[in-house]
C-alpha cells in the first residue's frame, strides 16, 4: 500500500466526517478476503484497489435503507450522481455483471473494475447500475463508465461511454476531496 494512498483516503474520511458520511464505510478487509477474490476474478485484483479495500472495505446502507453514495459524479448534461463504493463481494457482483453483458465487453473489454455505481431504477435491466466508477486493471486508469444499453431504438454503443476521470485511484480520491469543498 502506497505511503499517497493512506494519506489522501485520510483526507477523504476527515471531509467525510464533516458531513456525517464516515459511518457509512465498512471495516477494512482482510488479505485473506482480498486473496480469496484474486481467486474468483482468475487474475491480480488491481493492487491500487487491494489498497483501498484494505482501509475500507467498500460502503454500507444507511439506517433508512438509502444507498447514499459517497463519491460523487458529473456527467451527460451536468446530472450530478452519487456513486455507491462497493465492497468487495460486491465489486466481484458488478464485474460479473459487466462482463456478462456484451456490449460493454467489446466497447470497453474485460479490464474495467467497477467500484463504485450509481444504481439503476430500473428493475428490467441486465446492468443493475446505470454508470459506474472503474479502474483498468492495465492502466491504473479510473474512468466514468455508461453502463446501461436499454433504448431497443439505438445500438448499444450509442449509449454507452467511457470518461476518463482520472489517471490513477489516488487521483481520483483527490478529487473526490475537491468535490466536496
Amino acid at each position: 500500500m502506497t505511503t499517497d494512498m493512506v494519506k489522501t483516503w485520510e483526507r477523504f474520511t476527515h471531509v467525510l466526517k464533516i458531513y456525517n458520511a464516515h459511518s457509512l464505510l465498512n471495516p477494512p478487509c482482510t488479505t485473506e478476503q482480498i486473496q480469496e477474490v484474486d481467486k474468483k476474478f482468475n487474475f491480480d485484483f488491481p493492487p491500487p484497489l487491494k489498497s483501498l479495500l484494505a482501509l475500507n472495505n467498500g460502503q454500507r446502507i444507511d439506517d433508512e435503507g438509502i444507498k447514499k453514495g459517497i463519491f460523487k459524479s458529473v456527467s451527460g448534461w451536468d446530472v450530478y450522481q452519487r456513486h455507491v463504493f462497493l465492497s468487495l463481494e460486491e465489486i466481484r457482483k458488478a464485474y460479473k455483471s459487466f462482463i456478462d453483458d456484451e456490449a460493454l465487453v467489446e466497447e470497453f473489454g474485460r479490464n474495467e473494475i467497477p467500484f463504485a455505481i450509481a444504481p439503476s431504477p430500473i428493475p428490467y435491466s441486465q446492468i443493475q447500475y446505470r454508470e459506474a466508477f472503474c479502474l483498468n486493471s492495465s492502466t491504473g486508469i479510473v474512468s466514468l463508465i455508461w453502463t446501461q444499453h436499454i433504448d431497443p431504438m439505438n445500438p448499444p454503443e450509442w449509449q454507452i461511454a467511457r470518461f476518463k476521470r482520472a489517471e490513477t485511484l489516488t487521483e481520483f480520491i483527490e478529487k473526490q476531496i475537491e468535490f466536496y469543498w
